[in-house]
């Protein structure tokens, strides 16, 4: 064989850092995610497929609560733990060699106040969001404006239909903003990372692709069945499009060598993808009107004293049934050798209660998690929950509360995501208090609300024969030390309910 033609194998040696999250992290990272309705039919149905988890209404009068002039520190504790009635067993009286190192919890509500619904009007616009987002982002300002700009490019879908070439021509002679397309390539790279998945992408296929790599980088999909759906999954969307769209499932199932039945399975995966994230930036924020439960119930006083506790609605305590644990430990200390049916079932059962107490175990560091990271989040902003006042909203981003909670980034999103507060009778998204800013000249922090009050002082001010256009207000705020480009300028006053520079002109 001529020596070019010779193959040679070679070793590579490389490093990579990896995270295994054990099962109780990440079952308590996907509860964590859920708010107080979801968790409710969650444990239901978890008491529904294990037979050793048992559930019962918690007693009215449980609460727990942290109330103090500074935010308390300390661990909130079920106040009903270890007052356990026939049938229920908790973690300090049963402990065997089946389960030596495990103990076998009880798990409580934080609160007995009954879930509270409440309509919340006048939610923020879909693209007020992902201006929100901005903040989990460290970002130039250049970097800044050219994301900002891409989020009010969206189509109604939520796509750059445009080429990236294009709109830096537009934002050069239009707004004498320059950029080039590889720069716009990077700030499209960081709005696709927004919430919901998919948006931003520039056509369908990036949209279906973009969602699967968020499913599949998700911890809780790193393994299983549901992995495999959405690598092959991706696999279809990545290299036979065409053939997914025109639904060729028997050329499909050739090319990628999976049976028909099991491209079924994969195809009902991809239907649950959503073709248009961003459907909602057609609907108007005052029209959309939703039924929120309050996560958090905080009061104050007028000693300056603020409390915090979880609000968990019907959520029931859950306990391991205790004729389960008893049969199991009579078969574990008896002599005899166990029959295959007898052994079958120390097997099953023991599974169960294994599960049955992951989930309880899970429940509870879940509670913990958001009662701790509530607590952060009041510390930081206390000065507002005492007067309710936006003006006293603190700059706020993710990693403050994280650095003060104790907790990694991501966790603090995931509790900031769909979870509400209830202040003194009031709701409040979570997201509310990570509070939004801008850069002045000085590079001082100036919030969104300051901005907005800024422009309807001067369009107040202006004279009505020749009223100020929005590259007008722009420049203004400028000369303010406040640099916000014209289409955001169009945006707030639009926000505020505010005609444009024709419909103001007085005749």
């Amino acid at each position: 064989m001529h020596p070019i033609m010779q193959q040679r194998q070679y070793q590579v040696q490389t490093e990579a850092q990896l995270l295994k999250l054990s099962p109780l992290q990440l079952m308590t990272t996907k509860l964590l995610e859920l708010p107080i309705v979801e968790l409710e039919q969650r444990v239901k149905d978890e008491a529904i497929d294990n037979v050793t988890l048992e559930t019962e209404k918690a007693p009215d009068n449980e609460e727990t609560s942290d109330t103090e002039g500074e935010v308390n520190d300390k661990e909130d504790t079920p106040d009903n733990e270890g007052e356990m009635e026939d049938g229920q067993e908790s973690a300090s009286d049963y402990n065997d060699d089946m389960f030596e190192s495990d103990d076998l919890p009880v798990a409580g509500r934080y609160s007995g106040e009954e879930r509270q619904e409440m309509p919340i009007g006048d939610t923020v616009s879909f693209v007020d969001s992902l201006m929100e987002q901005l903040i989990d982002f460290d970002l130039t300002a250049h970097q800044r404006t050219l994301v900002e700009y891409l989020i009010n490019s969206l189509n109604d879908n939520g796509f750059i239909d445009v080429p990236l070439h294009k709109i830096a021509d537009e934002m050069l002679f239009q707004h004498n903003i320059e950029t080039d397309e590889e720069e716009l390539k990077e700030a499209l790279g960081v709005l696709q990372q927004f919430d919901p998945a998919g948006i931003g992408a520039r056509d369908t296929r990036e949209c279906l692709l973009l969602q699967i790599d968020r499913r599949m980088n998700d911890k809780e999909h790193l393994l299983g069945e549901k992995y495999f759906l959405l690598e092959e999954g991706r696999r279809i969307i990545d290299e036979h499009y065409d053939l997914f769209v025109n639904n060729n499932t028997e050329k499909l199932s050739r090319l990628m060598g999976i049976s028909p039945t099991k491209l079924k399975v994969v195809f009902d995966e991809l239907k649950k993808l959503n073709l248009h994230p961003g459907l909602a930036l057609t609907e108007s924020a005052k029209d959309r009107v939703s039924s929120a439960v309050p996560d958090f119930i905080v009061e104050t006083d007028e000693n300056g004293q603020v409390s915090c506790r979880l609000n968990n609605g019907e959520l029931p305590v859950m306990h391991i049934n205790k004729e389960y644990l008893n049969q199991l430990k009579a078969y574990e200390k008896t002599e005899r050798k166990l029959s295959r049916s007898e052994q079958d079932f120390v097997t099953y059962t023991r599974g169960k209660v294994e599960a049955a107490k992951l989930f309880i175990d899970a429940v509870r560091q879940r509670n913990e998690t958001l009662i701790k990271t509530m607590r952060a989040i009041i510390k930081l902003q206390k000065l507002f929950f005492l007067t309710q006042d936006t003006d006293d909203l603190k700059p706020l981003i993710l990693k403050d509360v994280a650095e003060e909670a104790g907790y990694d980034i991501s966790t603090v999103s995931r509790v900031r995501n769909s979870k509400y507060c209830m202040v003194d009778g009031r709701i409040y998204p979570l997201s509310f208090f990570f509070k939004h800013t801008r850069s002045n000249a000085q590079g001082e922090t100036v919030d969104a609300d300051k901005a907005k009050e800024m422009i309807r002082q001067m369009i107040e001010g202006e004279d009505k024969r020749t009223p100020l256009s929005d590259s007008q207000l722009s420049e203004m705020l400028a000369h303010q030390g406040l640099n916000i480009k014209r289409r955001t300028v169009a945006k707030y006053r639009d926000e505020m309910g505010i005609p444009p520079v024709q419909k103001r002109l007085s005749t």
